[in-house]
Protein backbone atom coordinates (compact mmCIF):
# COMPACT_ATOMS: atom_id res chain seq x y z
CA UNK A 1 0.00 0.00 0.00
CA UNK A 2 1.12 3.53 -0.94
CA UNK A 3 2.00 5.46 2.24
CA UNK A 4 0.41 8.51 2.82
CA UNK A 5 2.71 10.59 4.43
CA UNK A 6 3.60 13.52 2.06
CA UNK A 7 7.66 13.66 3.00
CA UNK A 8 8.19 10.05 2.50
CA UNK A 9 6.71 10.33 -1.38
CA UNK A 10 8.81 13.67 -1.94
CA UNK A 11 12.11 11.60 -0.44
CA UNK A 12 11.12 8.63 -2.71
CA UNK A 13 10.72 10.94 -5.57
CA UNK A 14 13.39 13.43 -4.61
CA UNK A 15 15.84 10.06 -4.92
CA UNK A 16 14.89 9.27 -7.81
CA UNK A 17 15.78 13.05 -9.38
CA UNK A 18 19.34 12.50 -7.44
CA UNK A 19 20.44 9.96 -9.85
CA UNK A 20 19.43 11.77 -13.12
CA UNK A 21 20.05 15.54 -12.33
CA UNK A 22 23.33 17.21 -12.26
CA UNK A 23 24.53 17.76 -8.53
CA UNK A 24 24.39 21.67 -9.17
CA UNK A 25 21.02 21.32 -10.91
CA UNK A 26 19.24 18.97 -8.04
CA UNK A 27 20.34 21.72 -5.49
CA UNK A 28 19.25 24.34 -7.54
CA UNK A 29 15.59 22.88 -8.22
CA UNK A 30 14.69 20.49 -6.53
CA UNK A 31 16.63 20.92 -2.55
CA UNK A 32 14.22 24.12 -1.89
CA UNK A 33 10.84 22.12 -2.76
CA UNK A 34 8.96 21.17 0.11
CA UNK A 35 6.07 18.46 0.13
CA UNK A 36 2.57 20.09 1.35
CA UNK A 37 -0.05 17.45 1.93
CA UNK A 38 -1.53 14.26 -0.04
CA UNK A 39 -5.25 14.22 -1.15
CA UNK A 40 -7.17 12.15 -3.40
CA UNK A 41 -4.00 10.33 -5.10
CA UNK A 42 -1.91 14.11 -5.60
CA UNK A 43 1.11 15.22 -3.59
CA UNK A 44 1.04 19.11 -2.74
CA UNK A 45 5.25 20.72 -3.47
CA UNK A 46 5.50 23.64 -2.38
CA UNK A 47 8.09 25.47 -4.93
CA UNK A 48 10.25 29.20 -4.05
CA UNK A 49 8.95 30.41 -6.71
CA UNK A 50 6.89 31.18 -9.85
CA UNK A 51 9.77 30.89 -11.96
CA UNK A 52 11.04 27.62 -10.33
CA UNK A 53 7.27 25.84 -11.22
CA UNK A 54 7.88 26.98 -14.52
CA UNK A 55 11.43 25.53 -14.75
CA UNK A 56 10.66 22.42 -13.35
CA UNK A 57 7.09 21.88 -15.34
CA UNK A 58 8.70 22.75 -18.52
CA UNK A 59 12.34 21.42 -18.20
CA UNK A 60 11.63 18.44 -15.63
CA UNK A 61 8.57 16.39 -16.74
CA UNK A 62 10.54 13.52 -17.98
CA UNK A 63 12.50 13.36 -14.85
CA UNK A 64 9.44 13.45 -12.43
CA UNK A 65 8.14 10.78 -14.58
CA UNK A 66 11.01 8.10 -14.60
CA UNK A 67 11.61 9.40 -10.16
CA UNK A 68 7.59 8.00 -9.91
CA UNK A 69 7.89 5.64 -11.90
CA UNK A 70 11.27 3.95 -10.59
CA UNK A 71 9.87 4.35 -6.97
CA UNK A 72 6.55 2.79 -7.69
CA UNK A 73 4.21 6.02 -8.06
CA UNK A 74 3.31 5.83 -11.39
CA UNK A 75 -0.52 7.57 -10.78
CA UNK A 76 0.55 9.69 -8.26
CA UNK A 77 -0.17 13.12 -9.61
CA UNK A 78 2.17 16.21 -8.68
CA UNK A 79 0.96 19.59 -8.29
CA UNK A 80 3.47 22.31 -7.41
CA UNK A 81 2.42 25.49 -5.42
CA UNK A 82 4.39 28.64 -5.36
CA UNK A 83 5.16 29.46 -1.76
CA UNK A 84 1.94 32.30 -0.37
CA UNK A 85 0.06 31.86 -2.98
CA UNK A 86 -3.60 29.86 -3.15
CA UNK A 87 -3.79 26.28 -4.04
CA UNK A 88 -4.80 25.33 -7.69
CA UNK A 89 -7.02 22.84 -8.35
CA UNK A 90 -5.31 19.56 -9.86
CA UNK A 91 -6.20 17.97 -12.95
CA UNK A 92 -8.55 15.53 -13.10
CA UNK A 93 -6.83 12.20 -13.77
CA UNK A 94 -7.10 9.83 -16.31
CA UNK A 95 -9.63 6.92 -15.73
CA UNK A 96 -9.97 3.47 -17.25
CA UNK A 97 -11.82 2.88 -20.12
CA UNK A 98 -13.51 0.03 -21.22
CA UNK A 99 -13.69 -1.39 -24.84
CA UNK A 100 -15.73 -3.27 -27.08
CA UNK A 101 -16.79 -5.19 -23.95
CA UNK A 102 -13.36 -6.11 -22.41
CA UNK A 103 -11.99 -4.80 -18.89
CA UNK A 104 -10.36 -1.86 -18.81
CA UNK A 105 -7.37 -2.24 -19.49
CA UNK A 106 -4.40 -1.76 -16.30
CA UNK A 107 -2.51 0.06 -19.01
CA UNK A 108 -4.62 2.42 -20.60
CA UNK A 109 -3.67 5.98 -21.05
CA UNK A 110 -1.04 6.21 -18.95
CA UNK A 111 0.95 9.03 -20.43
CA UNK A 112 3.16 10.37 -17.45
CA UNK A 113 1.20 13.71 -15.53
CA UNK A 114 3.44 16.16 -16.49
CA UNK A 115 3.22 15.57 -20.19
CA UNK A 116 0.34 17.16 -20.46
CA UNK A 117 1.85 19.90 -22.98
CA UNK A 118 2.99 17.10 -25.48
CA UNK A 119 0.64 17.07 -28.16
CA UNK A 120 1.15 17.26 -32.04
CA UNK A 121 -0.39 20.86 -32.25
CA UNK A 122 2.27 22.62 -30.31
CA UNK A 123 5.12 20.84 -32.21
CA UNK A 124 6.63 23.35 -34.58
CA UNK A 125 7.59 21.35 -37.77
CA UNK A 126 11.04 22.28 -39.03
CA UNK A 127 13.43 21.36 -41.94
CA UNK A 128 14.57 19.14 -39.92
CA UNK A 129 11.45 17.29 -38.69
CA UNK A 130 9.13 17.66 -41.37
CA UNK A 131 8.93 13.67 -42.38
CA UNK A 132 8.89 12.64 -38.39
CA UNK A 133 6.05 14.96 -38.24
CA UNK A 134 4.19 14.07 -40.97
CA UNK A 135 4.52 10.27 -40.62
CA UNK A 136 3.01 11.56 -36.79
CA UNK A 137 0.25 12.95 -37.97
CA UNK A 138 -0.80 10.15 -40.55
CA UNK A 139 -0.68 7.82 -37.78
CA UNK A 140 -3.21 9.31 -36.13
CA UNK A 141 -4.97 10.33 -39.39
CA UNK A 142 -5.44 6.99 -40.86
CA UNK A 143 -6.04 5.29 -37.77
CA UNK A 144 -8.61 2.34 -38.18
CA UNK A 145 -8.68 2.53 -41.98
CA UNK A 146 -8.02 0.17 -44.82
CA UNK A 147 -4.03 -0.48 -45.43
CA UNK A 148 -2.39 1.72 -47.78
CA UNK A 149 0.65 0.74 -49.30
CA UNK A 150 2.79 2.70 -47.25
CA UNK A 151 3.16 0.85 -43.71
CA UNK A 152 3.40 3.02 -40.65
CA UNK A 153 3.49 0.47 -38.12
CA UNK A 154 5.63 0.35 -36.78
CA UNK A 155 6.68 4.21 -36.42
CA UNK A 156 9.95 4.66 -35.77
CA UNK A 157 11.61 7.54 -34.60
CA UNK A 158 15.02 8.64 -34.14
CA UNK A 159 17.05 11.31 -33.17
CA UNK A 160 19.33 12.88 -30.42
CA UNK A 161 18.39 13.50 -26.98
CA UNK A 162 15.95 16.47 -26.64
CA UNK A 163 14.57 17.16 -30.31
CA UNK A 164 11.65 16.38 -29.42
CA UNK A 165 10.64 12.15 -30.20
CA UNK A 166 8.69 11.84 -27.14
CA UNK A 167 6.40 15.13 -28.06
CA UNK A 168 5.82 13.29 -30.70
CA UNK A 169 4.97 10.11 -29.66
CA UNK A 170 2.59 11.30 -27.05
CA UNK A 171 1.21 13.40 -28.93
CA UNK A 172 -0.04 10.44 -31.19
CA UNK A 173 -1.47 8.85 -28.50
CA UNK A 174 -3.29 12.10 -27.49
CA UNK A 175 -4.48 12.21 -30.84
CA UNK A 176 -5.72 8.97 -31.66
CA UNK A 177 -7.72 9.18 -28.10
CA UNK A 178 -9.23 12.05 -29.13
CA UNK A 179 -10.41 10.65 -31.94
CA UNK A 180 -11.83 7.30 -30.27
CA UNK A 181 -11.65 7.69 -26.42
CA UNK A 182 -12.39 4.22 -26.23
CA UNK A 183 -8.71 3.31 -26.95
CA UNK A 184 -7.01 1.54 -25.04
CA UNK A 185 -3.56 2.82 -25.23
CA UNK A 186 -0.08 2.57 -23.22
CA UNK A 187 2.96 4.74 -23.44
CA UNK A 188 5.77 2.86 -21.56
CA UNK A 189 9.85 3.19 -21.57
CA UNK A 190 11.81 0.66 -21.46
CA UNK A 191 14.05 1.34 -18.12
CA UNK A 192 10.49 0.68 -16.27
CA UNK A 193 9.57 -2.41 -18.34
CA UNK A 194 12.74 -3.52 -17.28
CA UNK A 195 12.00 -3.05 -13.73
CA UNK A 196 8.53 -4.37 -14.11
CA UNK A 197 9.88 -7.24 -15.49
CA UNK A 198 12.81 -7.92 -13.22
CA UNK A 199 9.65 -7.88 -10.13
CA UNK A 200 7.55 -10.33 -12.37
CA UNK A 201 10.31 -12.84 -12.68
CA UNK A 202 10.65 -12.42 -8.77
CA UNK A 203 7.42 -14.13 -8.14
CA UNK A 204 7.95 -15.97 -11.13
CA UNK A 205 5.25 -14.76 -12.72
CA UNK A 206 5.39 -12.66 -16.22
CA UNK A 207 2.33 -14.00 -18.35
CA UNK A 208 0.30 -11.17 -16.73
CA UNK A 209 2.32 -8.93 -17.37
CA UNK A 210 2.75 -9.63 -20.70
CA UNK A 211 -0.75 -9.87 -21.37
CA UNK A 212 -1.04 -6.79 -19.98
CA UNK A 213 0.87 -4.93 -22.79
CA UNK A 214 -0.79 -7.82 -25.22
CA UNK A 215 -4.02 -6.29 -24.90
CA UNK A 216 -3.50 -2.42 -26.02
CA UNK A 217 -4.67 -1.19 -29.38
CA UNK A 218 -2.05 1.50 -29.28
CA UNK A 219 2.11 1.05 -27.78
CA UNK A 220 3.91 3.80 -27.82
CA UNK A 221 7.41 2.21 -26.21
CA UNK A 222 10.62 5.26 -25.54
CA UNK A 223 14.11 4.92 -25.47
CA UNK A 224 14.18 1.35 -27.13
CA UNK A 225 18.02 2.40 -27.27
CA UNK A 226 18.53 1.37 -23.56
CA UNK A 227 17.57 -2.56 -24.92
CA UNK A 228 20.90 -4.00 -25.47
CA UNK A 229 21.96 -5.22 -22.58
CA UNK A 230 18.53 -6.64 -21.51
CA UNK A 231 18.25 -10.29 -22.99
CA UNK A 232 15.25 -11.28 -20.83
CA UNK A 233 13.44 -8.17 -21.40
CA UNK A 234 14.06 -7.97 -25.54
CA UNK A 235 12.49 -11.63 -25.24
CA UNK A 236 9.16 -10.59 -23.28
CA UNK A 237 9.19 -7.47 -25.35
CA UNK A 238 9.37 -9.35 -28.77
CA UNK A 239 6.54 -11.31 -27.90
CA UNK A 240 4.23 -8.20 -27.06
CA UNK A 241 5.57 -6.74 -30.23
CA UNK A 242 4.57 -9.58 -32.41
CA UNK A 243 1.27 -9.89 -30.95
CA UNK A 244 0.38 -6.90 -31.37
CA UNK A 245 1.50 -6.65 -35.08
CA UNK A 246 -0.14 -9.74 -35.72
CA UNK A 247 -3.63 -8.59 -34.63
CA UNK A 248 -3.53 -4.99 -36.32
CA UNK A 249 -2.47 -2.67 -33.07
CA UNK A 250 -0.11 0.47 -33.55
CA UNK A 251 2.91 0.41 -32.06
CA UNK A 252 5.15 3.96 -31.92
CA UNK A 253 9.12 3.31 -30.93
CA UNK A 254 11.62 6.16 -30.38
CA UNK A 255 15.57 5.94 -29.92
CA UNK A 256 18.59 8.15 -30.56
CA UNK A 257 19.81 5.81 -33.04
CA UNK A 258 18.16 4.25 -36.32
CA UNK A 259 17.36 0.39 -36.02
CA UNK A 260 20.41 -0.98 -37.74
CA UNK A 261 22.76 1.02 -35.24
CA UNK A 262 21.65 -0.48 -32.56
CA UNK A 263 23.53 -2.20 -30.20
CA UNK A 264 23.42 -5.58 -28.37
CA UNK A 265 19.49 -5.88 -29.82
CA UNK A 266 18.69 -9.43 -31.24
CA UNK A 267 18.11 -9.24 -35.06
CA UNK A 268 14.39 -10.89 -34.74
CA UNK A 269 13.53 -7.69 -32.96
CA UNK A 270 15.66 -5.08 -35.08
CA UNK A 271 13.72 -6.44 -38.14
CA UNK A 272 10.55 -5.86 -36.20
CA UNK A 273 11.58 -2.05 -35.57
CA UNK A 274 12.39 -1.94 -39.60
CA UNK A 275 8.97 -3.30 -40.67
CA UNK A 276 7.15 0.22 -40.70
CA UNK A 277 8.20 3.16 -41.52
CA UNK A 278 11.56 5.03 -39.71
CA UNK A 279 11.58 8.73 -39.50
CA UNK A 280 14.42 10.64 -38.10
CA UNK A 281 14.73 14.81 -36.56
CA UNK A 282 17.68 16.89 -36.95
CA UNK A 283 18.41 19.92 -34.80
CA UNK A 284 15.72 22.72 -35.67
CA UNK A 285 17.49 25.42 -38.05
CA UNK A 286 18.08 28.85 -37.12
CA UNK A 287 14.30 29.94 -38.07
CA UNK A 288 13.00 26.96 -36.46
CA UNK A 289 14.21 27.86 -33.76
CA UNK A 290 12.98 31.34 -33.24
CA UNK A 291 9.42 29.73 -34.26
CA UNK A 292 10.04 27.32 -31.16
CA UNK A 293 10.55 30.23 -28.76
CA UNK A 294 7.78 32.44 -30.18
CA UNK A 295 5.59 29.25 -29.79
CA UNK A 296 6.85 28.60 -26.27
CA UNK A 297 5.66 31.65 -25.62
CA UNK A 298 2.43 31.58 -25.89
CA UNK A 299 2.10 28.57 -23.62
CA UNK A 300 -0.59 29.95 -20.43
CA UNK A 301 2.62 29.21 -18.48
CA UNK A 302 4.37 32.05 -19.67
CA UNK A 303 1.12 34.51 -19.59
CA UNK A 304 2.22 36.96 -17.04
CA UNK A 305 5.94 37.05 -18.34
CA UNK A 306 7.58 40.46 -19.63
CA UNK A 307 7.85 40.58 -23.39
CA UNK A 308 10.70 38.97 -24.44
CA UNK A 309 12.28 41.53 -27.10
CA UNK A 310 13.49 40.36 -30.44
CA UNK A 311 17.32 40.81 -29.82
CA UNK A 312 17.08 38.65 -27.00
CA UNK A 313 15.23 35.64 -28.93
CA UNK A 314 17.89 35.84 -31.66
CA UNK A 315 20.35 35.25 -28.73
CA UNK A 316 18.77 32.71 -27.48
CA UNK A 317 18.60 30.86 -30.82
CA UNK A 318 22.00 31.19 -31.56
CA UNK A 319 22.94 30.07 -28.21
CA UNK A 320 20.97 27.17 -27.85
CA UNK A 321 21.71 24.99 -31.07
CA UNK A 322 21.73 21.27 -29.89
CA UNK A 323 17.89 20.42 -28.86
CA UNK A 324 14.39 21.84 -28.36
CA UNK A 325 15.28 21.20 -24.69
CA UNK A 326 18.29 23.60 -24.42
CA UNK A 327 16.28 25.98 -26.74
CA UNK A 328 13.37 26.25 -24.28
CA UNK A 329 15.37 25.75 -20.97
CA UNK A 330 17.66 28.57 -21.88
CA UNK A 331 14.28 30.96 -22.76
CA UNK A 332 12.88 29.53 -18.74
CA UNK A 333 16.17 30.67 -17.35
CA UNK A 334 16.34 33.93 -19.08
CA UNK A 335 12.95 34.67 -17.70
CA UNK A 336 14.11 33.19 -14.06
CA UNK A 337 17.03 35.30 -14.17
CA UNK A 338 14.89 38.34 -14.96
CA UNK A 339 12.49 37.37 -11.94
CA UNK A 340 14.80 36.92 -9.55
CA UNK A 341 16.35 40.35 -9.84
CA UNK A 342 13.42 42.18 -10.80
CA UNK A 343 13.69 43.36 -13.92
CA UNK A 344 12.47 42.26 -17.63
CA UNK A 345 13.87 39.81 -20.14
CA UNK A 346 16.78 41.88 -22.15
CA UNK A 347 19.76 41.21 -23.80
CA UNK A 348 22.16 41.71 -20.50
CA UNK A 349 20.07 39.41 -18.67
CA UNK A 350 20.64 36.91 -20.96
CA UNK A 351 24.37 37.31 -21.54
CA UNK A 352 24.61 36.63 -17.45
CA UNK A 353 22.11 33.80 -18.00
CA UNK A 354 24.35 32.40 -21.09
CA UNK A 355 27.05 32.57 -18.37
CA UNK A 356 25.91 31.03 -15.84
CA UNK A 357 24.68 28.43 -17.39
CA UNK A 358 27.99 27.74 -19.72
CA UNK A 359 30.81 29.39 -17.69
CA UNK A 360 31.69 31.00 -21.40
CA UNK A 361 31.89 34.86 -21.41
CA UNK A 362 29.69 35.45 -24.13
CA UNK A 363 31.52 38.94 -25.25
CA UNK A 364 34.67 36.72 -25.24
CA UNK A 365 36.50 37.46 -28.70
CA UNK A 366 34.85 35.85 -31.60
CA UNK A 367 36.94 34.05 -34.31
CA UNK A 368 35.63 36.06 -37.69
CA UNK A 369 34.36 32.28 -39.06
CA UNK A 370 32.24 31.53 -36.07
CA UNK A 371 30.41 35.47 -37.16
CA UNK A 372 30.57 33.97 -40.67
CA UNK A 373 28.28 30.57 -39.90
CA UNK A 374 26.14 32.51 -37.43
CA UNK A 375 24.88 35.07 -40.54
CA UNK A 376 24.57 32.04 -43.13
CA UNK A 377 22.57 30.47 -40.57
CA UNK A 378 20.21 33.19 -39.94
CA UNK A 379 20.36 34.19 -43.94
CA UNK A 380 19.34 30.50 -44.51
CA UNK A 381 22.53 30.43 -46.94
CA UNK A 382 24.35 27.29 -47.19
CA UNK A 383 28.09 28.50 -45.71
CA UNK A 384 30.02 27.39 -48.76
CA UNK A 385 27.43 29.71 -51.15
CA UNK A 386 28.21 32.49 -48.47
CA UNK A 387 32.08 32.16 -48.50
CA UNK A 388 32.83 31.33 -52.14
CA UNK A 389 30.09 31.45 -54.68
CA UNK A 390 30.00 34.43 -56.64
CA UNK A 391 26.65 35.73 -57.34
CA UNK A 392 25.54 39.11 -57.71
CA UNK A 393 22.11 37.69 -56.58
CA UNK A 394 20.39 39.41 -53.30
CA UNK A 395 20.08 36.65 -51.50
CA UNK A 396 23.92 35.51 -51.82
CA UNK A 397 25.10 39.13 -52.04
CA UNK A 398 23.64 40.59 -49.07
CA UNK A 399 24.06 37.97 -46.22
CA UNK A 400 27.89 38.08 -47.81
CA UNK A 401 28.05 42.06 -47.41
CA UNK A 402 26.42 41.81 -43.77
CA UNK A 403 29.20 38.96 -42.71
CA UNK A 404 31.53 41.40 -43.65
CA UNK A 405 30.26 44.50 -41.46
CA UNK A 406 29.71 42.14 -38.78
CA UNK A 407 32.86 40.83 -38.93
CA UNK A 408 34.53 44.61 -38.60
CA UNK A 409 31.98 45.77 -35.85
CA UNK A 410 32.27 42.91 -33.80
CA UNK A 411 35.98 40.98 -34.13
CA UNK A 412 37.51 44.59 -35.64
CA UNK A 413 39.02 42.51 -38.65
CA UNK A 414 41.30 44.14 -40.48
CA UNK A 415 39.60 44.65 -44.40
CA UNK A 416 42.84 42.59 -45.87
CA UNK A 417 41.67 39.48 -43.62
CA UNK A 418 37.95 40.00 -44.29
CA UNK A 419 38.60 40.07 -48.07
CA UNK A 420 41.06 36.94 -48.10
CA UNK A 421 37.91 34.65 -46.47
CA UNK A 422 35.66 35.63 -49.44
CA UNK A 423 38.39 35.69 -51.92
CA UNK A 424 38.25 39.55 -52.61
CA UNK A 425 39.80 42.63 -53.10
CA UNK A 426 39.88 45.00 -49.45
CA UNK A 427 38.16 47.69 -51.35
CA UNK A 428 35.26 45.56 -52.00
CA UNK A 429 35.33 44.72 -48.50
CA UNK A 430 35.23 48.53 -47.84
CA UNK A 431 32.75 49.12 -50.29
CA UNK A 432 29.87 46.66 -48.93
CA UNK A 433 30.89 47.66 -45.73
CA UNK A 434 29.68 51.29 -46.31
CA UNK A 435 26.73 49.73 -48.83
CA UNK A 436 25.28 48.28 -45.19
CA UNK A 437 26.19 51.22 -42.66
CA UNK A 438 24.08 53.35 -45.66
CA UNK A 439 21.17 50.75 -46.35
CA UNK A 440 20.81 50.91 -42.20
CA UNK A 441 20.20 54.13 -42.27
CA UNK A 442 17.21 54.28 -44.80
CA UNK A 443 15.84 50.98 -43.93
CA UNK A 444 14.58 50.40 -40.41
CA UNK A 445 13.66 46.78 -40.88
CA UNK A 446 17.56 45.85 -42.22
CA UNK A 447 18.75 48.09 -39.29
CA UNK A 448 16.56 46.18 -36.68
CA UNK A 449 17.44 42.53 -38.51
CA UNK A 450 21.19 43.06 -38.18
CA UNK A 451 21.25 44.92 -34.94
CA UNK A 452 19.22 41.81 -33.74
CA UNK A 453 22.31 39.89 -35.28
CA UNK A 454 24.73 41.87 -33.82
CA UNK A 455 23.62 41.77 -30.16
CA UNK A 456 23.07 38.04 -30.27
CA UNK A 457 26.74 37.01 -31.75
CA UNK A 458 27.94 39.97 -28.99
Amino acid sequence: MRSADPLALWDTIRLGLSKQLPEASFKEWIAPCAPLKVEDGTLWIQVPSAAAKLWIEQQLPEEFSDALAQGGLGDLHLVFQVDGTPAAEPRPAPHKRESGGHPAAEASVSFPYLFNRYTLDRFVVGPGSQLAFAAAKAVVDSYGKAATPLSMNPLFIYGGAGLGKTHLMVGIGKGLLARNPGLRVAYLKVDHFFNELTAAIKVKNTEPMRKKYQQNDVLLLDDVQTLGKMERTQEEIFYILEYLLQHGKQIVLTSDKPPQRLEGCHERLITRFKWGLTADIQPPDFETRIAILKKKLEDADFKGVPPIPEDVLTFIAHKAKGSVRDLEGFLTRVIFQASLIGVPPSLEVAHAAFQGQSGEEPTAAIPPERIYRMTAETFNVPFTDLMKKRSRQQAILVPRQVAMYLAREIASAPFTDIGRSFSMHHSTVMNAIDSVRERMKRDSEFHRMVQALLNSIH
